[in-house]
């Protein structure tokens, strides 16, 4: 294993740290989520309401990618899935999974 591969796996793990220290007491403790999540909306966002960009009359621009569809619709029908031939999408595309590689 090269140095730059070895100092990689080092920087993720390191990474990973204080998100484990976080994340570990708190699923020992579902006490303490459910605490954590009252001060979340009772105290952080009491006064803030989401408000979404779309709303719900707004419809897809789905003619913008109309002259795309059209030329490119029928070709792309192979690829639908077929749960009447096929178990998995995988399957039908010929994709084995899990792959296990040799070396």
């Amino acid at each position: 294993m090269n140095r730059a591969v070895a100092a990689g796996a080092v920087q993720r793990d390191v990474g990973q740290q204080p998100v484990l220290r976080v994340r570990l007491p708190l699923e020992r403790k579902p006490d303490l989520v459910a605490q954590a999540w009252d001060y979340f909306k009772n105290v952080q966002t009491k006064d803030k309401k989401y408000v979404p960009f779309v709303r719900t009359e707004d419809k897809p621009a789905i003619w913008l990618n109309q002259q795309t569809m059209a030329k490119y619709r029928d070709q792309m029908k192979k690829f639908y899935y077929d749960p009447t031939k096929y178990n998995t999408y995988l399957e039908q595309l010929g994709i084995q999974y899990p792959t296990v590689r040799t070396q």
